[in-house]
Parts: C-alpha cells; structure tokens; sequence
C-alpha cells in the first residue's frame, strides 16, 4: 500500500491572471478594509462586507472583492480568508485596480 502523502497539495488559492473590462470591476468592487468594506463606484463607507450582496449607496451588485492593501502586504492567508468567506465574488488585487485608475484619472487631468 503507497501513501498518496507529498504527492498532491490538493485545494488551495493562488492569484491568477485574466483580462477582464476595468469598467465592469469598477462598478461591482467591494474594496475590503479592517473592519468593513466599501464600494469603489459610490464610496459609500462601512459595509459588512461579509454578507451584504449590493452596495447599501448606489444599490451595485458586487461581482468583484480586493484588499485594500499596498503591494505585496495582503497574505496569500488573508487573500484565502476573504475568498472563503465570499466565493460568490472573484478576488482582484488591488494595486492592480489603484494603478489602472490612477493611469486613467491622469490621462483625463491631461485632456
């Protein structure tokens, strides 16, 4: 008898990339903080992020979820938690969302 021990890690969270509209996550992202999470369309502040489904503002559906964490200091635990807890929502990393708004809002200040 072999022990399948070692052989395969079996489930787990891993951050993959996909090309998805920036609009369309701009709209449904439920940005999570400490406490509480808000909406990155209306900014209305204090959601529970752990439940609510729309945003309590602008009535959003939430499709998408991120840390509000700078570069490379959300944990892959911390990343695994949130995904646990809301499967309902695909996970985005957020200096991902901060750089390509941050490109947008200067490309209008230029215009």
């Amino acid at each position: 008898m072999t022990s399948n021990r070692g052989d395969s890690y079996g489930d787990c969270f891993v951050r993959v990339a996909q090309e998805r509209d920036f609009e369309d996550i701009r709209k449904h992202l439920l940005v999570v903080g400490e406490l509480a999470g808000d909406c990155f369309s209306c900014r209305h502040i204090g959601i529970d992020y752990g439940h609510e489904k729309y945003c309590p503002g602008c009535r959003t559906d939430f499709k998408y979820m991120t840390l509000r964490k700078p570069l490379g200091s959300a944990t892959a635990a911390q990343m695994a938690r949130l995904c646990q807890k809301r499967p309902d929502l695909i996970y985005v990393e957020y200096a991902d969302i901060k750089e390509i708004s941050d490109r947008q809002k200067a490309k209008n200040f230029l215009q």
